[in-house]
């Protein structure tokens, strides 16, 4: 009977650091749970000051030089129709 004992004795002792570290483990887990917002928000913020965003001029510069170049590449491959290619042109001089 003591040597029952004694063996589940060791037993649950080298049982331990798995109890102790899934219990860490458990832990972090509810720790990160609860603060999911904060965290969230300070990885937005890490995001931001790497990669900033562009402002609504920025945008729209970017916008309108990548439709001037749609046109410009339209115009360029419609070259041998003369009223496509005009219309083309009225078409970049509105926008």
């Amino acid at each position: 009977m003591s040597i029952l004992l004694q063996t589940t004795g060791d037993t649950a002792f080298s049982l331990m650091p798995l109890v102790r570290s899934v219990g860490l483990v458990l832990a972090i887990g509810a720790l990160a749970l609860f603060f999911k917002p904060l965290l969230v928000g300070i990885f937005r913020a890490l995001v931001l000051v790497v990669n900033p965003r562009l402002s609504k001029d920025q945008l729209a510069a970017r916008r309108n030089m990548r439709n001037a170049k749609v046109l410009q590449r339209m115009t360029n491959s419609s070259s041998g129709n003369a009223s496509l290619t005009a219309e083309l042109r009225a078409m970049a001089a509105r926008s």
